[in-house]
C-alpha cells in the first residue's frame, strides 16, 4: 500500500507506516530541520521540503497519513484559532484528498480539538472531509490515551480516519488491549507499559542530552515546574511527552515528589518539592538519581516509541521539539496495520444521508 504523508514532523507516522508494510512514497514537510530527520533516517522515498500552499500535485497514494497543526487547540497554546492561521490548515489536508482520492487517510490532532468552541472546528473538519465533492469520506473521529494501546506515555490525542465512500465501509476504533491491571474488566487486558523499564539500559546521567538550568543558582528547576508533580512511577506509563525540553517530565529514578502547599483557591497555585524517597528501587536496581533531572532526549524518543537508532538533526532543544511534536510511531502502525489487515472495517449496509458523520468521541 502506497502511502503519502502530510505534515511529516521528524517521523512518527512513517516509521509506523513503514512497520506495517506502507510505502511511503512522499513526505512533505515546510521545516528543513525536520526534512533533514526524515532524510537521514529515510523514511520515505521523496522528502519535500515544501509549505503544503505551494504544493500543486500531489503524488497517487492508496492512504494519506499525517497530523495538521495543533498549536491553535492545544491547551499549551493561545487557543484562540480564530485568528491563527494554522487554524485552517485541515482545508490543505483536504484539497491533497480530493485530488489524490486514496482510499484511506488518518490524521492526529490534540484531543482539544473537539473541545474548543464546543466542537465546531471538529464538526467542521469532519463535515468537509465527508462531502467533499466526487470524493466524500466515512469518517470517525476518536479521542484515545494511546496508554491503552501498549504505548508508555498517558497522551491523549484525537485520530481523524477516513475511508472513501463509494468502498461502502466504515472504520472501527480497535479496543484498548492495556488497562489498570488493578480494575476489573470483562476482558482482561495487559498492564499498562511500564516507562521505567523502557528507558532503563540508558545511561543515567546522559550529559548534555537534557535541560539543565546551570543560570540558577536556586538550582535546576524553576518555581513554575514545582508547581505540579512532574514525575510518574516507575512501573507506570510517564506523563505525555512534550515538545518543550523545560517541561519535560522528571526520570522516575528521582526522588518522589510531595505536595508541599496548595492554594488552588487563590490562582491554582501549589507547591511540590522532591522528598528523600525512592520507589523506583522497588521494581528496579537502576541507581538512584540523588539529583533529579528531566528526561534525555533518547528516553523522550523510546518512551514515544522511537527505535533505539532514531536520532533527530539539530541541537538538543530542536531534538525534544521534533520528538514531542510526532504520533507515536506505535500507534500509528496499530491503526495502519489495522486498515491493511480490514480487520477493523465494518459494511455499511445502506447508503448514508449527505451531512452525517459517525463521531465517537467517548
Amino acid at each position: 500500500m502506497k502511502a503519502l504523508s502530510l505534515f511529516s514532523g521528524c517521523g512518527g507516522f512513517e516509521y509506523g507506516a513503514r512497520l506495517a508494510g506502507c510505502d511511503v512514497v512522499s513526505a512533505i514537510e515546510m521545516e528543513e530541520l525536520f526534512c533533514k530527520t526524515l532524510k537521514k533516517h529515510k523514511l520515505a522515498r521523496k522528502v519535500v521540503s515544501s509549505p503544503i500552499q505551494d504544493i500543486e500535485v500531489f503524488p497517487s497514494a492508496d492512504m494519506i497519513i499525517g497530523g495538521y497543526p495543533c498549536q491553535s487547540f492545544s491547551i499549551g497554546g493561545n487557543r484562540n484559532p480564530e485568528f491563527d492561521d494554522r487554524t485552517y490548515l485541515y482545508k490543505e489536508y483536504a484539497r491533497a484528498l480530493k485530488q489524490v482520492k486514496p482510499k484511506f487517510f488518518i490524521a492526529e490532532n490534540v484531543d482539544g480539538l473537539q473541545k474548543v468552541g464546543d466542537g465546531k472546528y471538529l464538526n467542521e473538519q469532519l463535515t468537509l472531509f465527508r462531502n467533499l465533492k466526487d470524493v466524500g469520506y466515512n469518517v470517525s473521529a476518536t479521542r484515545v490515551n494511546v496508554q491503552d494501546y501498549g504505548i508508555p506515555q498517558s497522551r491523549k490525542r484525537l485520530f481523524i480516519i477516513g475511508i472513501r465512500k463509494d468502498l461502502n465501509i466504515e472504520f472501527v476504533f480497535p479496543s484498548p488491549t492495556h488497562g489498570d491491571s488493578k480494575k476489573k474488566r470483562r476482558a482482561p487486558l495487559k498492564p499498562f507499559t511500564s516507562h521505567g523499564e523502557v528507558i532503563k539500559d540508558l545511561p543515567s546521567w546522559p550529559k548534555g542530552e537534557f535541560y539543565e538550568r546551570t543560570h540558577d543558582p536556586k538550582g535546576h528547576f524553576s518555581w513554575y515546574y514545582m508547581s505540579r508533580n512532574r514525575r510518574a512511577r516507575w512501573d507506570d506509563t510517564s506523563f505525555t511527552i512534550v515538545a518543550n525540553w523545560r517541561h519535560i517530565t522528571v526520570h522516575p529514578a528521582s526522588p518522589k515528589m510531595t505536595l508541599t502547599w496548595s492554594d488552588l483557591k487563590n490562582g491554582w497555585k501549589q507547591r511540590w518539592d522532591f522528598s528523600k524517597e525512592f520507589d523506583h528501587l522497588e521494581f528496579s536496581d537502576y541507581p538512584r538519581l540523588e539529583e533529579p533531572r528531566r528526561f534525555s532526549w533518547r528516553e523522550a524518543a523510546l518512551i514515544q516509541t522511537f527505535p533505539k537508532t532514531f536520532e533527530p538533526e539539530g541541537n538538543t532543544e530542536e531534538k525534544f521539539t521534533q520528538i514531542g511534536n510526532a504520533v507515536p510511531p506505535m500507534m500509528a502502525f496499530i491503526l495502519i496495520k489495522a486498515m491493511i489487515d480490514q480487520n477493523s472495517f465494518r459494511q455499511i449496509e445502506k447508503p448514508t444521508i449527505q451531512d452525517e458523520f459517525s463521531l465517537n468521541l467517548a
